[in-house]
């Protein structure tokens, strides 16, 4: 699989995407929306419905053997589905253009407030020599990957991580691994994870009187160990 080096910024409004717009720069506009039913070290199940086309999409998450299943489905299939979702869906208007040749898009999160440019480079050589020109006014460059899972898991609200949030997420749905985006702070890190290391151990030392399967007791350890 070829992987793509990105740069990720951070705009501050739609200024840039109507400032390219009276620029007569032709873009492919997308409406999306996404929302995951699994979410582990191994791999994450996500739907996602791209201009009323409807997917399911599994994520292997192996640096060496990465690849996507995708799988198009039907609206029944997908509204079936969403009745699993982690959290919440995520919706977004993606502008899909080219920036000096680049491939490129602008993510609108209209509901979040939220939007980003996204520039794709074919080595890390490249990616590192990019400058992105004066006139596209940006808050910052983003370290590490934003995307849809991290902001359903993460809560990020202008970048900054709602640990409540995931506290409540962790409480309620235990279909999902920790899977941390670089941004977050390490002590925020330690409160996420013993919390979720906590509800892990309750939930399968219940499961293991009710059942007293080996498989459960197991499961119990692996967390305990």
């Amino acid at each position: 699989m070829v992987h793509e080096i990105q740069k990720t910024f951070l705009l501050p409004d739609t200024t840039l995407l109507e400032n390219l717009q009276k620029d007569g720069i032709v873009f492919e506009i997308y409406e999306i929306e996404t929302f995951y039913t699994k979410i582990t070290h191994f791999y994450d199940v996500k739907f996602q419905n791209l201009n009323g086309n409807f997917y399911k999409i599994t994520r292997l998450n192996n640096p060496i053997l990465e690849q996507n299943q995708e799988e198009k489905i039907s609206k029944k299939d997908y509204e079936k589905a969403r009745k699993k979702l982690i959290e919440k869906s995520i919706k977004k208007k993606r502008y899909e253009f080219k920036l000096c040749s680049f491939k490129s898009f602008i993510d609108v999160y209209e509901d979040l407030n939220l939007y980003v440019l996204k520039v794709f480079f074919p080595t890390l050589e490249i990616a590192n020599l990019f400058v992105l020109p004066k006139e596209f006014r940006f808050q910052r460059e983003l370290c590490g990957v934003l995307d849809s899972k991290n902001i359903i898991l993460y809560g990020f609200n202008n970048l900054e991580i709602d640990i409540e949030k995931c506290f409540k997420i962790i409480e309620k749905n235990q279909n999902f691994t920790l899977d941390f985006p670089s941004s977050i702070l390490a002590f925020d890190g330690y409160r996420i994870f013993l919390f979720y290391l906590f509800r892990k151990l309750k939930l399968y030392w219940n499961l293991a009187l009710e059942n007293r399967q080996r498989e459960v007791f197991c499961e119990f350890f692996s967390y305990a160990r």
